[in-house]
């Protein structure tokens, strides 16, 4: 039995190692999609364009303007002489914010009483929008104490300081790096994104080039053939695995504070969970074409409601629920636990059963239709 095992193990390799766009798929592909990734997926948006329009042309509302461009969330792109320009650049989208600053504005505040000026912010995409908002909001906030302050020594006062103080103390990301938080959850959608379309194009091109029927009439038992054609696989996931996490620790810096012999046990298990997703795929279809598109359809709700892109606490509950068929739900919640926090298996348990039941009913599933099909 080990020795057929044996012989399906080598000929996979000989057969990988022939395709040309198969290698390139192992290798390149991980590393470019971790690039694009990398450097696109982040939570933290700074440089958002904007233009003012400034009817005072003062030495306040300069300020201003130069609080904004300091912070680093925003760059003036230009200055507009009226609301219509303004309006063509925000719709031209030249511009996500817009800054109107009236002609009172340095009157106002050398008074002390109150200023007011208008922000017009691009809604089209929301969630931007509303992280613009809020960085505009604590910039004026800043504004406003600086000049509370201002006043109050002019009149003679002196400002005390007193009711609360915080202290801040960040843990497992003390820098706010969004790239630390970013990069585990890369790892878990590359996997995913070679494991299970590599398995269904295996198996589904045997049966396009007839070669599957051949080793059906071999003394080979369908088992046999099953465990042959995935282990090279789970070697070359394990490979992707090391590939990525050298990328993400040595390229974007992201330190690993856990095990990483305890994490390789995890990414093992994950590894074999999406190579059962993809026989479960290969069993269901005829055509590469077809396996591309049904490999999509099995991964694209793992990577959306996961918690990858958005928190499953903002997702209805009835989505909630659905996601705790999704084995990268806690696969997810694994790697970054090991990777941000050093947690181990005492800590992550209960994830890494609710992983290994999926994968034991998604792999018996897999098992059974290989056999159904092939056996």
């Amino acid at each position: 039995m080990l020795k057929r095992i044996f012989q399906i193990v080598q000929k996979e390799f000989i057969q990988i190692r022939r395709d040309t766009g198969m290698k390139r798929m192992i290798v390149l592909a991980p590393l470019i999609q971790l690039l694009i990734y990398g450097y696109v997926v982040a939570t933290e948006i700074r440089e958002l364009p904007m233009v003012v329009l400034d009817y005072a042309s003062s030495a306040e509302s300069r300020r201003l303007i130069e609080r904004f461009v300091a912070s680093g969330y925003f760059t003036v792109e230009g200055h507009v002489e009226n609301l219509n320009q303004m309006t063509d650049a925000i719709n031209k989208d030249r511009a996500m914010l817009g800054l109107v600053i009236p002609s009172d504005f340095a009157q106002n505040v050398r008074r002390g009483v109150t200023a007011k000026i208008q922000l017009l912010v691009d809604g089209s995409n929301s969630n931007t929008a509303t992280i613009a908002l809020g960085y505009a909001g604590g910039i004026i906030a800043a504004e406003n104490n600086d000049l509370l302050e201002y006043n109050f020594r002019r009149r003679g006062f002196r400002l005390i300081e007193a009711g609360i103080q915080q202290e801040e103390r960040v843990w497992f990301n003390p820098s706010l790096r969004a790239i630390n938080y970013t990069v585990p959850g890369i790892i878990c959608v590359l996997l995913m994104e070679v494991m299970v379309p590599l398995t269904a194009f295996s198996i589904v091109r045997e049966r396009e080039r007839g070669t599957i029927e051949q080793l059906m009439v071999t003394p080979i038992r369908a088992g046999e053939m099953l465990v042959g054609k995935t282990l090279p696989y789970v070697v070359i996931g394990l490979f992707d695995a090391m590939l990525i996490l050298a990328a993400g620790t040595f390229w974007f810096g992201v330190p690993i504070a856990g095990s990483m012999v305890g994490l390789f046990g995890y990414i093992l298990l994950f590894i074999v969970v999406s190579l059962g997703m993809g026989i479960i795929v290969a069993t269901v279809v005829k055509t590469q074409q077809q396996a591309a598109l049904s490999a999509q359809f099995a991964m694209v709700p793992n990577i959306l409601l996961s918690g990858f892109m958005f928190p499953i606490e903002s997702m209805p509950e009835a989505m909630q629920a659905f996601t705790r068929i999704l084995p990268m739900r806690y696969f997810l919640v694994i790697v970054r636990g090991v990777i941000m926090k050093g947690l181990g298996f005492a800590q992550l348990w209960d994830q890494a059963l609710a992983l290994a039941i999926i994968g034991t009913i998604i792999f018996s599933l897999s098992w059974y239709r290989f056999r159904k099909v092939f056996g």
